[in-house]
């Protein structure tokens, strides 16, 4: 028979052992709640940080090749909607035509880690307006002309030189004289051969300022864009090769908002850096590279030839553009007012 005080001593031992075994457990919650709120902290702030620069580089990345890609378009700002390990830049941009800005287009551009696959982004998109135009449709012309989604300005197009397009190019000089005098206009000239920086300086008038030269980056000349070929329904009937359009497959080089000189050295800088960069456009800048320097170790400024230009002018001063020989078509873009 066990005594009594050896049974309140048992009890005693057994109430010890449970606040110890309560404190301990509780010790243990407390340790794993601050080693995963710590480890939660760490990994958020790791994420952020990791988007952070993904943000920045994307953003930079996106700058770059709208030098070289965009005619007549600059950034005006951005909003960075993020998300964990992905996020959506939302990139606004403008023109500027004879000194007067104009809002141009917005730009949706996702960014992520590669081996992320849950991202945050914006899907779908946004195509040009195409509105037939009667003179087009009466001349026989197999195209429309394209018009900004977010403006309602026309789009510019561009005609490489020596490509059959069937007789169907863009001629809008005519158009300045149906303007008031003091339109702002912007227009993109295609020129009948390519030519030096230099020369190309030369030839345009004073009323006729560039602010982006169209550079021949043409590595492929038996692709679609440049040949015609046997239409599928009719063999018997030729398709012709479309112009090129502002928003993809042309290059070039050209004044900025801040800075308004122009060298061929611009364009190769530009590209240079897409190389080194090795970013999403990078094998886009390595095949103009390597077109330009053909087999030497680098291009150099005389390597870069003048397909044409984008020129901005009041409607009257550009009339003196009329009769040029250079001139193998004129397009229209961004038309404002001064005030």
């Amino acid at each position: 028979m066990t005594a009594p005080w050896e049974e309140a001593e048992d009890q005693n031992i057994m109430t010890t052992l449970k606040k110890t075994k309560r404190k301990s457990m509780i010790r243990s919650i407390l340790i794993s709640l601050g080693v995963s709120i710590l480890t939660l902290l760490i990994v958020f702030y790791g994420a952020a940080q990791l988007v952070g620069h993904l943000s920045m580089n994307a953003h930079y990345s996106e700058q770059q090749y709208m030098r070289i890609s965009s005619p007549n378009e600059f950034d005006s700002g951005y909003k960075d909607n993020r998300g964990f390990l992905s996020g959506v830049l939302e990139m606004n941009t403008y023109k500027i035509v004879d000194d007067v800005p104009i809002p141009w287009k917005t730009r949706w551009l996702n960014y992520n880690p590669w081996w992320f696959p849950f991202t945050t982004g914006a899907y779908g998109g946004v195509s040009n307006l195409t509105v037939e135009d009667p003179r087009m449709k009466q001349e026989g012309y197999e195209y429309y002309r394209n018009y900004n989604s977010d403006n309602g300005q026309r789009e510019m197009a561009f005609y490489i030189p020596g490509v059959d397009y069937g007789g169907r190019i863009l001629n809008d000089l005519p158009e300045l004289d149906k303007m008031n005098e003091d339109k702002r206009v912007e227009l993109a000239v295609s020129f009948d051969k390519d030519y030096s920086f230099e020369e190309v300086e030369g030839l345009l008038p004073a009323g006729a300022k560039p602010v982006w030269y169209w550079v021949d980056s043409y590595d492929d000349r038996e692709g679609f864009n440049f040949k015609p070929y046997p239409n599928e329904n009719d063999p018997a009937k030729m398709n012709y090769p479309t112009p090129m359009s502002a928003n993809y497959g042309v290059y070039g080089f050209g004044v900025q908002p801040d800075w308004d000189q122009a060298k061929p050295e611009d364009f190769i800088g530009a590209v240079q850096i897409g190389v080194d960069k090795k970013d999403n456009h990078h094998s886009e800048y390595q095949r103009i590279f390597n077109y330009l320097k053909k087999d030497k170790p680098a291009p150099e400024a005389g390597d870069v030839r003048i397909l044409g230009v984008v020129v901005t002018g009041t409607a009257d001063g550009l009339k003196s553009l009329k009769g040029q020989t250079y001139v193998r078509g004129a397009a229209l873009g961004a038309v404002v007012d001064k005030y």
